[in-house]
Formats: structure tokens, C-alpha cells, sequence
């Protein structure tokens, strides 16, 4: 009896040790944040270096991860409103209200993941749903190869920082349509099922409503695939029959959003931008810049990239004019890759926009028929630099015989008629009297 209580003693601690082990080798990463700079003799300097760095600016710190770390039940209210402020900073929960984001600040969890491990495997039952603090992860689905006779895990998106990922499986309540895994370190917050349920739940349902009736308000999304199958979706109904798959639908839905822009607020159609803008309200117009040179002639076009200094020594003043050449109107989509040499767009007044990532509308399944391409070739066609520069030097040619013929007129008869009482309208004597 009395060795079967030591081998169990032997096999406790053995266990525990081991737990301990696995604990703060899963936990080194941020445990080892204070470790950066070496300790001196100072007791005073070591002090404020470990505060510092314990405070030091970021999306989470130690003192914020060991709040998380922490029962539910032990949080205050100044801890929640310590978490409200770091929750505030991850992007896909700014839009929440301080009520939610209160309650999220009373329940989540923290996680750190070492690289190559897999958060959510495809299939799986869902438990829990998962903000990115920091770090990057790589979704991929199976998909069946023909040769090998086999599975593969194949990527099709990742997440970074401000993202959350695992809410599809909890809203459709369904298995795991995709596994995850971390490419790097990262650092998780985590949110359970029940909690989920009861905070953000009907907020998502809601937008992904919001989300899925912005795809049925344009026609591109209805020929994707020449399966002829109602979209049954199980948040809202569709009442339109739709050629595209529910597979699609959730893709679509949880790589999009909804945005909206002021007046005269510039669209980020520049190199890092890699999402389409599909127009749900509003008009947004095209702004070209014309960079031409003035010659005793006339003018020039310079071209793009040209040293406009040295073209001003050789030819004359290089001047800058910004051309309304058209409007995106609901209904409308750009952003699809297309050449925009000094051009921008521009809102012209509020402006509602579903974007959607490029990479993803290029693949196959979307892109039946090469059709974003199609659409980009014409965008292309349709606005030509030295179109536009010729256009231009016309209405300026317009411009200076309208005035020389002002001119003329005035000069032939130099002292014109002077106006009379009759000449101004009743209304404005009435309440000038």
C-alpha cells in the first residue's frame, strides 16, 4: 500500500512538473519581453527599465496580458476599462459598442501560439472564437487531388493583425470550414462560445444580413459557376435565385466589408490597396492629372516619370491640370487592377462601398470567364492619357477664341450702353426699397 502511494506521489509531481514545463515554454515568448535589456547593479534603473517595459506602448503589454490571464470573476472595473481601451486598438472591434467591448474586456482570454501549430482544424466542432493581437495566420482548406488520390491542405487567405477569424462556424453553427495555423508568434485573444453567443452574435448576424444583401444588389456575383442552385443560406433568405455556391457566400461575406467615405475624401487606390470597390450609394468621380509642358507652340504632354525640371529647362513652364473625366455610380466597381497613372478617385459625396479582396475575385471559382479581367481591360479602354491631353488642348483652343472674340466685340464698340433702372429686375428693387 505503501508503494503505490509513492508511485502515485512520483507520478503527481512527474505530471505536474511537466505541466509547468509546458506552461511557460508556451508562454516564453511574452514572459521574455522583459528581457531585452540586460539588468545592471542600479536597483533604481532596473526598477524603471522593468516598468517601462511592463508599460511600454503596444497592442498588449504584460500587465494587460496577466488581467487576461485572470478568472472572469476577479476583474474589476477598472481592469475591464484598462482592457476596454488595448480592445479598442484590434480594427474588427472598433465598430462594437463600449457596452460590448466592456463585457468582451470581462470574459476574453489570452493565448500565445508558437509558429506551426493549428489554431482551428477544418471539420472540427467550434468552441471558441479568435481575435489576432499580434503575429500572422494561414488559412487553408482541403481540397482533393486527382493524382495522388489524397487531401491537401491548400492556403487560401491569411489574417493579421486586427483581424478575427473562427466566427463563421459559430454563426452558421457548423463544423470548421477551414483549419488555421500560425505562420509566426501570435498572440491570441480568445473568446468562448457562450460568450460569444450572449455579446457579438446578433451584432455579426446583422452585418453578415448587411453584407449579403449588398452581393444581391449586383449582377456580377450571380454567374459564377454554372451550377444552377438556389444560394441556401442559413441567416437570411435569398429572393434572388442565384448561380454561385454557399461555400462561395461564406467566403465572400467574411473577406468583405462594408465602407463608407466622406465628400472629397480620396479613395486608397494606391500600390498596397488590394481590394475591388463595388459602388452600393453614392457617386465617386475620376480625377486625372495632366502634367504639360508650355511651348511657344502650345503645349506638351509630358510623360509619366519624366524629370519635369529638366523639362522645363528644355522646353518652358511644366504646369499641373486635374481633369473630371467620369463618375462610379451605384452599381459600379473598380479597383480591379487597372492602370491609374495620376489618377485618383475621389467621393463625391457620401459614398457607401463593398470591398472585396482582388486575390481572392481572381481566383478560379470566382472568375469564370475571365471576367474581372474583362471588366479591368475596359476600365482601361476608356480613359487614355493622350486621349484626354488632346481633348484638353482643344477646349483651351476654345477657350482663347471665345475670349478673343469678347474681345473683338468689346474693342469694335468701347463705350457700351449704360444700364437703367429698367435693366434691374423688380425683385431686387422691391428690397433695395
Amino acid at each position: 500500500m505503501m508503494l503505490e502511494e509513492k508511485v502515485k506521489r512520483r507520478r503527481l509531481a512527474r505530471f505536474r512538473f511537466k505541466r509547468l514545463v509546458r506552461v511557460v515554454i508556451c508562454n516564453r515568448f511574452w514572459i521574455a519581453e522583459i528581457e531585452d535589456r540586460e539588468l545592471g547593479n542600479n536597483v533604481h534603473r532596473n526598477v524603471a527599465v522593468i516598468d517601462r517595459q511592463l508599460t511600454r506602448t503596444g497592442t498588449l503589454t504584460i500587465i494587460e496580458k496577466k488581467i487576461l490571464n485572470s478568472p472572469p470573476e476577479e476583474r474589476t472595473d477598472e481592469t475591464r476599462r484598462v482592457l476596454g481601451v488595448v480592445l479598442r486598438k484590434i480594427e474588427c472591434l472598433r465598430d462594437f459598442s463600449e457596452e460590448q467591448i466592456n463585457d468582451v474586456a470581462g470574459c476574453a482570454t489570452f493565448q500565445y501560439v508558437e509558429p506551426g501549430r493549428v489554431i482551428l482544424r477544418e471539420g472540427h466542432r467550434p468552441d471558441a472564437v479568435y481575435f489576432l493581437a499580434s503575429g500572422e495566420v494561414v488559412v487553408s482548406k482541403l481540397q482533393w487531388d486527382g493524382i495522388y488520390k489524397t487531401h491537401h491542405d491548400v492556403p487560401c487567405g491569411t489574417r493579421v493583425p486586427g483581424h478575427m477569424f473562427g466566427e463563421i462556424a459559430l454563426l452558421q453553427d457548423c463544423p470548421r470550414t477551414a483549419s488555421c495555423t500560425a505562420a509566426t508568434d501570435c498572440e491570441l485573444l480568445c473568446l468562448h462560445r457562450a460568450d460569444f453567443d450572449r455579446i457579438l452574435k446578433r451584432t455579426l448576424l446583422e452585418r453578415w444580413r448587411q453584407l449579403q444583401l449588398a452581393l444581391a444588389r449586383f449582377d456580377y456575383f450571380k454567374y459564377w459557376t454554372n451550377d444552377q442552385v438556389r444560394a441556401r443560406v442559413t441567416l437570411i433568405p435569398f429572393h434572388v435565385v442565384f448561380r454561385i455556391r454557399p461555400a462561395q457566400v461564406r467566403e465572400c461575406c467574411l473577406l468583405s466589408r462594408i465602407v463608407a467615405f466622406e465628400p472629397q475624401q480620396k479613395l486608397p487606390l494606391d500600390v498596397d490597396d488590394q481590394y475591388a470597390y463595388f459602388v452600393l450609394s453614392g457617386q465617386c468621380m475620376i480625377l486625372q492629372c495632366l502634367t504639360v509642358a508650355v511651348t511657344p507652340t502650345g503645349y506638351r504632354l509630358v510623360p509619366i516619370g519624366a524629370n519635369e525640371s529638366a523639362t522645363a529647362t528644355q522646353t518652358g513652364p511644366v504646369e499641373h491640370r486635374f481633369i473630371d473625366v467620369g463618375t462610379f455610380s451605384c452599381g459600379s466597381v473598380f479597383g480591379l487592377g487597372e492602370a491609374m497613372p495620376h489618377r485618383m478617385v475621389v467621393a463625391r459625396n457620401r459614398v457607401q462601398c463593398l470591398i472585396v479582396p482582388r486575390d481572392w475575385l481572381y481566383a478560379g471559382r470566382q472568375n469564370v470567364g475571365n471576367t474581372w479581367q474583362r471588366i479591368r481591360l475596359q476600365l482601361d479602354a476608356a480613359i487614355q492619357r493622350r486621349r484626354l491631353f488632346e481633348r484638353w488642348v482643344s477646349d483651351q483652343r476654345w477657350l482663347r477664341h471665345r475670349k478673343s472674340l469678347v474681345q473683338e466685340l468689346v474693342r469694335r464698340k468701347p463705350h457700351p450702353n449704360a444700364p437703367q433702372l429698367g435693366d434691374v429686375p423688380i425683385l431686387c428693387r422691391v428690397e433695395h426699397e
